[in-house]
C-alpha cells in the first residue's frame, strides 16, 4: 500500500547548532504528535451504519482511467473520487461479462457456485442472499438503477430490493416491439444512457428517503461505453486524432459494432476510429458519474456514504486478434477493473494498493464496512483489514472466461498470471498453447508466454487453480431460462448489445 507521506529533502532540514540537536529532535517530535493529534480529531467519524452507493459501469477498461494511467482526460471525476478514496491499482473480474461478473459480486460467490456461467443464461437463482437482501435484512434501503438488460428483473437480479428501476423501461414502453436496433448503431442508447441513469438515481435516491430514517444502499449501473461506441454529439469532436489508425478486416469486427464513419462516409473498419469513440463515451459517463455524485454532495450525504465504483468488465480493442469485444479471452483487456472505495474518516484520500483482488470482493468488503453479517457460504474476500494494513490481500485470484466448454481459466499472483486455455476450439483460433504465463508488470496485454522461462511458476499456479477447481461448490440447479420467452423488446435489446445473434 502506498502512503501519501513522503520524507522531506535533505536541503529542507534545518539549519540546528550542536548544541540545539537534541532539544530540536525533541520539538519536532512533539510537533508531529501535535499534528497528528490535530488531524485525528479533525477527520469526521463515520457512522457505524454508512449509507452505500455502488457505481458499475458496463465495458469500463481499468487502463483508460487516468488514476490508472491514461493520458487522455477521460475521467477526471473518477480521477477526483480515487484521490479522496483508495484505490485498487489490479482488480480482476470473475468472469467478463455482465451477468456473470455482476452475479459474482453481488452474491460474494464465484459463477460456478451462484449459478450464473455463460450457458445455460439462466435468472440469479433465488436461493442466493445478494447484496442488496443482507443490507435490507440489516435495516438498509434498498434501490437500484440497471442500464443493462441483462441486469434486469428477467434475470433474476431484482432481488432484495425496494426500489427497482429498468433504466431502459420507460422509452420502450412508447415503442411497440417492431422495432429493431439492428443496423442502427446507438439506437439502444436512445432507451438508456448515461443522462438518463443519473436522472433516475438522483430520483431513487429521493425516494428511498435517503439520509432520514435509516441508511441506504443504491446501486447505479451504467451501460456506456459497452458498444456500439456513439457518445453524446457534444463528445462528437473530442480526442480527435488521439488513436492512430489500424485498419483491420471488415468481417472480423462484431455486426453490432458496425459504425459509419462521418470523415469518410463509410463503414469503418479503422480500430482508431473505435478506439476515439471509446474514448468518448468513457468521458461522457465520466461526466454523468460527475453529476450523480454532486447531486449526493447537494443533498449533504457524501460525508455519510460509502462509495464504491468498478465495473463488470472490460474491453479488447484489438489486443490479442480479438476486435471491440469481451467475453470470449481471458486477458487483462477484459478482466482489468478499476476499483475504488470512498468514505471521509475511513479510507484515507490517495492510498493505493497494489496487489491483485477481485471484483467479487466487492460484496464481503461492504458488508464490513457496514457491519453487516455475511451470509454462509460466501467466498469473497474483505478488504477492509487489506486498507488497513492488518491484513494481505488474497494469495491468488481467479477468473473464468470464454464461449467454448470446458471454460478458460486464469489465475493471478502479484504479477503473474498464468492462463489455461482448456477448449482446443480457443487454442486453434487463439493460436495459444493450454498453458500460458504472462508478467504483466513487462506485458500488461499478454503478448509473450514466459511458461518455458519459469516452470515452478506454472506449476505453482496450475496447483492452485486446479485445486481452486476442485474445492468451490457447483451450482446443482436445473433452472433455465428460454430466451425465445423473453418479451420481444428484451430481445432486440439483448441483440442490439451483442448478446444474440
Amino acid at each position: 500500500m502506498s502512503s501519501s507521506l513522503r520524507a522531506p529533502s535533505r536541503s529542507a532540514r534545518p539549519l540546528v547548532p550542536a548544541g540545539g540537536r537534541a532539544e530540536a529532535s525533541l520539538l519536532r517530535s512533539l510537533a508531529v504528535v501535535l499534528l497528528l493529534a490535530l488531524a485525528a480529531c479533525s477527520r469526521p467519524t463515520p457512522p457505524e451504519k454508512p449509507n452505500v452507493l455502488l457505481i458499475t459501469v458496463d465495458t469500463l477498461r481499468a487502463d483508460r482511467v487516468g488514476a490508472y494511467g491514461y493520458a487522455l482526460d477521460t475521467t477526471p471525476h473518477i480521477d477526483a473520487l480515487a484521490a479522496r478514496g483508495v484505490r485498487f491499482a489490479d482488480t480482476t473480474v470473475p468472469w467478463p461479462k455482465t451477468w456473470p461478473s455482476m452475479a459474482a459480486m453481488v452474491t460474494g460467490k464465484y459463477p460456478q457456485t451462484n449459478g450464473i456461467r455463460l450457458r445455460p443464461r439462466r435468472p440469479l437463482p433465488a436461493e442466493n442472499v445478494t447484496l442488496a437482501e443482507a443490507l435490507r435484512d440489516a435495516g438498509y434501503a434498498t434501490g437500484a438503477v440497471v442500464a443493462n438488460v441483462n441486469l434486469g428483473r428477467n434475470f433474476g437480479f431484482d432481488q432484495g430490493f425496494d426500489h427497482f428501476v429498468e433504466s431502459w423501461a420507460d422509452e420502450a414502453k412508447r415503442l411497440t416491439g417492431k422495432t429493431s436496433f439492428r443496423n442502427a448503431p446507438g439506437l439502444v442508447k436512445r432507451f438508456t444512457n448515461g443522462r438518463i441513469v443519473t436522472d433516475q438515481g438522483l430520483a431513487a435516491l429521493d425516494a428511498l428517503g435517503a439520509g432520514k430514517d435509516r441508511p441506504f444502499f443504491l446501486w447505479v449501473h451504467y451501460i456506456d461505453p459497452h458498444g456500439p461506441y456513439l457518445p453524446p454529439p457534444q463528445y462528437a469532436q473530442l480526442f480527435e486524432g488521439a488513436h492512430p489508425s489500424r485498419l483491420v478486416p471488415l468481417e472480423d469486427l462484431p455486426s453490432y459494432q458496425l459504425q459509419t464513419d462521418p470523415r469518410t462516409g463509410l463503414v469503418s473498419n479503422d480500430i482508431g476510429f473505435y478506439a476515439t469513440q471509446y474514448d468518448r463515451e468513457v468521458r461522457s459517463v465520466d461526466d454523468q458519474i460527475g453529476r450523480l455524485l454532486a447531486g449526493l454532495d447537494a443533498r449533504g450525504l457524501t460525508r455519510d456514504t460509502l462509495i464504491v465504483l468498478t465495473a463488470d468488465h472490460g474491453e479488447s480493442m484489438d489486443e490479442n486478434g480479438y476486435y471491440l469485444e469481451h467475453g470470449n479471452v481471458p486477458y487483462q483487456t477484459n478482466a482489468a477493473a478499476p476499483l475504488i472505495f470512498a468514505l471521509d474518516g475511513r479510507f484515507d484520500g490517495g492510498d493505493v494498493i497494489e496487489d491483485p483482488v477481485g471484483v467479487i470482493d466487492v460484496f464481503s468488503t461492504v458488508l464490513a464496512a457496514t457491519g453487516t453479517p455475511a451470509p454462509p457460504g460466501v467466498v469473497a474476500a474483505n478488504l477492509v483489514p487489506v486498507v488497513e494494513g492488518a491484513a494481505d490481500a488474497p494469495s491468488y485470484v481467479f477468473m473464468e472466461a470464454g464461449k467454448y466448454e470446458p471454460f478458460q481459466l486464469a489465475v493471478r499472483k502479484g504479477s503473474w498470471k498464468l492462463v489455461h486455455l482448456r477448449s482446443p476450439k480457443d487454442r486453434e483460433w487463439l493460436g495459444k498453447p493450454e498453458l500460458a504465463l504472462y508478467d504483466l508488470s513487462r506485458d500488461p496485454t499478454e503478448q509473450n508466454d514466459v511458461a518455458a522461462e519459469h516452470p515452478e511458476l506454472v506449476a505453482e499456479l496450475g496447483t492452485a487453480l486446479a485445486e481452486w477447481q476442485k474445492t468451490t461448490p457447483r451450482y446443482a440447479g436445473d433452472v433455465k431460462t428460454d430466451l425465445k420467452k423473453l418479451d420481444p423488446r428484451t430481445q432486440e435489446m439483448l441483440r442490439a448489445l451483442g448478446y444474440l445473434e
